[in-house]
C-alpha cells in the first residue's frame, strides 16, 4: 500500500511566498493594489495583481523568473526526491497557483517527484497571466471559497488507500486539514508560523481535537528522518 505526503508550497517547500515575490517585482515599476484585510478571498486579489503587473509592462519572463529565484526551505528538495524515490506519493496542495507551482518545480528539476499539484489554476493568455479558483465552496467557514484543503485532500483520497499519510504547512490555511488528519497521519507545521501556534493553542486546551502525531520541523530534515529514518546518515 502506498503512503502519501502532502506539502505546502509557499514558505514550505520554498521558502518565500510567491504571490508575495510578484507583489514586490510589481512594486519596482507601479505600486500594486492595495489588498483589503476584511476581504477573505486572496485569489479575487491576485487577479488584480496580475492585470496590474500585464499594464505596468511585467512580462511572462519576468514574472516566471522571479518565481524561478526562489529558494527552496532548507532541505526541501532532497526530501522531495527522496519520498519519490521510496515510492512515496506527493501532492503539493496550495492556495498558489498552478503556473507558479509547476513553473518551480520544473527549475529545480522535480516535477517527475510530485505526483500531483492541487492549487488554483492559472494560464497565460495574451502575455497575461489569469488565474481561477480551485474549487467554489460554501461547506467550510473557516476556508476561503476558492480552497479548502480539507475538501480537496478528502476528495483525492477518497479513492485511495494509504499506510501512512503525512501534512507539512506553515499557514492558517494548514489548520483546517490537520485537523481532520486520521490517528496513523503525521502533521509537520513549520516551528514559529501560524500553524504552528495555532496547533500548540489546540493541543493545550481541555479537549484537543488533532489526532494525527504532531513533529514540529525547522528545516525538512526534520521531516525526512522521521518518514526516512536513516536517510541522512
Amino acid at each position: 500500500m502506498a503512503s502519501l505526503a502532502v506539502f505546502d508550497f509557499d514558505r514550505t517547500i520554498v521558502d518565500d511566498d510567491s504571490d508575495g515575490v510578484v507583489i514586490e517585482k510589481l512594486r519596482e515599476k507601479q505600486p500594486p493594489p492595495e489588498w483589503e484585510e476584511e476581504s477573505r478571498d486572496w485569489t479575487p486579489y491576485m487577479s488584480e495583481v496580475f492585470e496590474h503587473a500585464y499594464t505596468a509592462g511585467l512580462r511572462e519572463a519576468d514574472v516566471l523568473s522571479a518565481i524561478g529565484s526562489m529558494r527552496g526551505t532548507p532541505g526541501s528538495a532532497r526530501l522531495i526526491a527522496a519520498l519519490a524515490a521510496a515510492g512515496w506519493q506527493v501532492v503539493v496542495l496550495t492556495d498558489a497557483n498552478s503556473v507558479f507551482v509547476r513553473h518551480w518545480l520544473e527549475k529545480h528539476r522535480l516535477q517527475d517527484c510530485v505526483t500531483a499539484v492541487i492549487t488554483n489554476r492559472a494560464f497565460w493568455e495574451n502575455g497575461r497571466l489569469y488565474i481561477e479558483p480551485c474549487m467554489r465552496q460554501t461547506a467550510c467557514a473557516r476556508c476561503p471559497s476558492n480552497l479548502c484543503k480539507s475538501i480537496a485532500l478528502a476528495q483525492w483520497c477518497a479513492r485511495r488507500q494509504y499506510a501512512r499519510v503525512a501534512y507539512a504547512g506553515d499557514g492558517r490555511n494548514d489548520y483546517c486539514p490537520a485537523t481532520n488528519l486520521p490517528a496513523h497521519a503525521t502533521v509537520f507545521p513549520r516551528r514559529g508560523y501560524p500553524l504552528d501556534d495555532l496547533i500548540k493553542k489546540t493541543l493545550a486546551s481541555p479537549a484537543p481535537h488533532i489526532k494525527a502525531k504532531v513533529v514540529p520541523w525547522d528545516t525538512c530534515d526534520t521531516i525526512l528522518e522521521e518518514l526516512l529514518p536513516g536517510s541522512l546518515e
